[in-house]
């Protein structure tokens, strides 16, 4: 579940809050929550889905999960505006594979394994830096290009049959779209058009305009549970009265929210009490933004929330079967990146966020023992759970072959 964004402060960029979605979109959206409230109901699905507990605790599953949705899939591994000029840098691990990216002289992300050629150490120690030219290994001194290439190795006349053209750092396929660093981290993975991928996500990412944002305060938790567990808990309002009573249950209808498959990504609106306010107005007013929180799920680990002002982001990385690593961090407008009304404003409202995951967190772990103690054989997820659903069907089509790669595989070439 996520935070409310700000409580009737005025936004400060609201030009982008009002383009943030195409406007048809926003009306269609508003109307069905006024259906959903008209009726006394929510978005539902047919019948109840079952998700077996194995898929959260079987550790063969695990390493195919690892192997095939986080390694060979394009999956979000930073934000543009963390790498903004020519050298800047950053490092990180997917899934137990060490990745560097850079930012070239001709303004394109490239995506490395850290990995030096020679004798397989990391290349790179540092989370991120600027200024690059080259990356010198700490070990022997061999020295690679932002390009990857290798141009520099001490005493080279004891390697006089290697071909330099040959030890180039290896390289992943790497896309920057909408704002975002896509890596496959398997670099024997076909490319993947990133547009096929996203599908109709691109065209949303396109009107929120995450491209014009940038990355402010990143953090990181830690949390003893099933990466899935950590995603399923946003997927889902029908634990917002209980779960956070104090936090944002004041701020959000009860157990109502639409609810649209973008497959393999998804949507869930989650309107705030406010949004009755709005009825009466012209149509031509309504923004979508200021009375919701709009939830988007981009496959296989990221959540973007989009608040009145600013974004949240959160993704959740294995680290183990029953271990995820959640780092996050705000997406706001850079023209008030400075503006100590706006720090506040975005300051009050990932504070929610904050204290919200926290909530959600002590749940998943407690679910997790609860799933390792053998008392369930599955779990039932009611109707109105359905993009918890989605989501656990996408994992499966992706473990089974199930998903289109020959399609988004072609896209590419």
């Amino acid at each position: 579940m996520v935070g409310s964004g700000h409580r009737g402060a005025q936004c400060p960029n609201k030009h982008m809050c009002e383009d943030a979605m195409d406007h048809a979109t926003q009306v269609h959206l508003i109307e069905r929550v006024f259906d959903m409230i008209d009726r006394r109901t929510t978005e539902m699905d047919p019948t109840e889905y079952r998700n077996p507990v194995s898929r959260y605790t079987d550790p063969e599953r695990y390493k195919r999960e690892v192997e095939v949705i986080f390694r060979r899939n394009p999956i979000i591994v930073a934000h543009g505006s963390e790498l903004p000029k020519p050298g800047d840098y950053k490092t990180l691990d997917v899934t137990g594979i060490p990745i560097l990216l850079v930012r070239t002289q001709d303004g394109h992300v490239n995506a490395f394994l850290n990995v030096c050629r020679h004798r397989g150490t990391k290349l790179v120690w540092e989370e991120c830096g600027s200024h690059k030219r080259s990356f010198v290994c700490p070990y022997h001194a061999w020295t690679y290009g932002t390009d990857g290439k290798l141009v520099g190795v001490p005493a080279a006349e004891g390697f006089p049959n290697m071909k330099r053209e040959e030890m180039g750092l290896k390289q992943l396929h790497c896309t920057e779209r909408f704002g975002f660093v896509f890596v496959q981290a398997d670099p024997t993975a076909p490319k993947v058009d990133v547009d096929a991928w996203l599908g109709p996500m691109a065209h949303e990412l396109e009107h929120i305009g995450t491209a014009d944002y940038v990355v402010w305060r990143p953090a990181q938790l830690e949390k003893k549970t099933n990466w899935k567990l950590a995603l399923d808990t946003f997927l889902e309002n029908y634990h917002t009265r209980r779960t956070h009573t104090k936090t944002i249950w004041p701020v959000f209808m009860d157990n109502t929210a639409g609810f649209d498959r973008l497959s393999p990504h998804a949507r869930v609106v989650l309107p705030k009490r406010s949004i009755p306010e709005i009825r009466d107005q012209d149509r031509s007013t309504w923004n979508l933004r200021d009375h919701s929180t709009v939830l988007y799920t981009i496959f296989p680990n990221l959540m973007l929330a989009v608040l009145p002002d600013h974004c949240a982001i959160f993704q959740a990385w294995p680290d183990g079967i029953d271990n995820c690593k959640l780092p996050a961090y705000t997406l706001v407008p850079p023209k008030y990146l400075n503006s100590k009304t706006a720090e506040d404003i975005w300051s009050k409202s990932m504070h929610v966020v904050f204290d919200v995951t926290e909530e959600d967190s002590d749940r998943s772990e407690a679910i997790q023992a609860g799933l390792n103690s053998g008392a369930n054989d599955h779990l039932v997820f009611g109707r109105y759970e359905q993009a918890l659903a989605w989501f656990h069907q996408e994992v499966e089509a992706m473990l089974n072959g199930d998903a289109d790669w020959v399609r988004y595989a072609e896209a590419a070439e």
